[in-house]
């Protein structure tokens, strides 16, 4: 058998295949094949090994190494089965799917394969899209927020490849659920995923109703268009009602546990607007630039804007960065950051935090934050009040530490609202067992390598009991 490469579309090479004068389909003749033929036996044994094959050149196209259970995932799901992806914040999840579309080109012979994509926050649609463009995928977002008709037309036309949408514009706009149905869409949609796909369950009974109502979809899906959940927190319940709600079929459960052994836990008592705020703004004052970058999470909007003034009250000139210099955002050493924020706002926030040298130290936010947002160097993660869940907790504390570099989160803990669960109050009165088990027990894929080595930095509790 002799290994050749050919050209397929837009100049770019196929990896080597092999023949063997069988006339069975080899990865060449499987490129060839009509869908019929390489749906029929993309199961079989053959099938993953070109597909194997097909990830080495998704990597050398794209210039990336795929981890294993990117590649996992990515291979599990081209093979034709809905796929429930956990894997912890920093891992990569958004990478899975950003890259079908190219996948599935090269998998069918063709070009023009769509990924819809349902995202809870603009926030994060933005996030992506400026992060998959450089790499010459074609991403738009559509919603109530999208002005542009132009990103409208572009993507109802079926230009682009990786359409963001919010499960409230796919629900109760029958343009988008048009657009589906559309015979672009038909021929063209190859994944229907939902990231942060715990939202389902947590926000879907009463927050975004929506998210309940997303299985809906399945039935106006091409028929041999699969669906992909991701999340970087599930509990076996979470996992089993987001299961139920998408009407997954067969689904592959692929994943590993969600434990940051770089993040120390801590727990403290709430402490006073005044005092929280003016203990921050002296450490700001002392450190200045070398405050590490910091995320405090707060429950509501009105606290978000509490803590905001008071802080800015609290600086002073310190305010910016030199100390006097104009009130500009590349001056500033505090912002906020609220699902209320306009668009011009989030992308003003999100460029000055995750630019490596840029001024802004802390940002103030609700959860509106806490999905998705990929700032690397985040490295403390403070939350004034109780989050509800242990779920979300998880999920806001793993903004910190993407780096690797040791990092700490800081609950401080006061009398809990009415909508936080137990668990999470049991977390906050806990002065005797370890924090990060507490945090992680429940999630899926837990084991023994959730414990860190280094008791010091594992929680509070492990650190006085050395």
């Amino acid at each position: 058998m002799a290994a050749r490469s050919e050209v397929v579309s837009r100049g770019q090479t196929r990896p080597p295949c092999l023949r063997d004068g069988s006339g069975r389909l080899t990865f060449t003749k499987l490129f060839k094949a009509p869908p019929s033929a390489w749906r029929g036996i993309r199961r079989g044994n053959k099938m993953a090994d070109n597909l194997q094959q097909l990830m080495d050149n998704v990597q050398e196209h794209f210039g990336v190494i795929l981890k294993d259970k990117q590649r996992e995932a990515m291979v599990t799901f081209m093979s034709g089965y809905d796929v429930f992806v956990v894997l912890p914040t920093g891992y990569g999840k958004s990478i899975i799917y950003g890259f079908l579309p190219y996948a599935f080109d090269l998998y069918k012979g063709q070009e023009g394969s769509i990924v819809i994509c349902v995202s809870p926050l603009v926030s994060l649609m933005m996030d992506q899209k400026a992060r998959f463009t450089p790499k010459g995928v074609v991403a738009e977002f559509v919603g109530e927020e999208q002005t542009d008709q132009n990103c409208i037309r572009s993507v109802i036309s079926g230009s682009a490849q990786l359409v963001y949408i919010s499960p409230e514009s796919l629900i109760c706009n029958q343009i988008y659920r048009n657009m589906i149905l559309s015979p672009i869409y038909k021929e063209k949609l190859v994944a229907f995923v939902i990231d942060e796909a715990h939202c389902v369950k947590s926000w879907g009974d009463k927050f975004r109703l929506a998210y309940s109502q997303l299985g809906d979809i399945r039935s106006l899906l091409p028929t041999n268009t699969n669906v992909m959940a991701l999340t970087a927190t599930a509990t076996h319940e979470t996992y089993k009602v987001v299961c139920q709600r998408l009407s997954l079929l067969n689904q592959k459960l692929i994943g590993c546990q969600p434990n940051r052994s770089n993040i120390k836990y801590e727990v403290r008592p709430l402490e006073d607007v005044e005092t929280f705020c003016g203990n921050i703004a002296g450490e700001l004052k002392i450190q200045g630039l070398e405050y590490p970058r910091t995320v405090i999470f707060v429950q509501r909007y009105s606290d978000c804007s509490l803590l905001f003034h008071t802080l800015r009250r609290k600086l002073g000139s310190n305010l910016t960065f030199p100390p006097d210099y104009p009130m500009l955002p590349q001056f500033t050493v505090i912002d906020m950051y609220t699902r209320a924020s306009t668009i011009s706002k989030k992308e003003q926030v999100l460029s000055a935090f995750c630019t490596p040298n840029g001024v802004l130290r802390v940002v103030i936010a609700t959860t509106a934050f806490g999905m998705g947002v990929d700032c690397s160097d985040i490295h403390h993660i403070i939350h004034w009040g109780s989050t509800s869940t242990i779920e979300q907790y998880v999920q806001e504390t793993g903004r910190a530490g993407r780096d690797g570099h040791l990092s700490r989160a800081i609950l401080y803990y006061g009398k809990p609202g009415r909508f936080v669960h137990q668990e999470m109050k049991d977390y906050g009165n806990n002065h005797k067992e370890c924090r990060r088990r507490m945090l992680i027990q429940n999630f899926m894929f837990c084991d023994s390598s959730m414990f860190v080595e280094d008791k010091d930095h594992c929680c509070d509790i492990c650190s006085l009991n050395l």
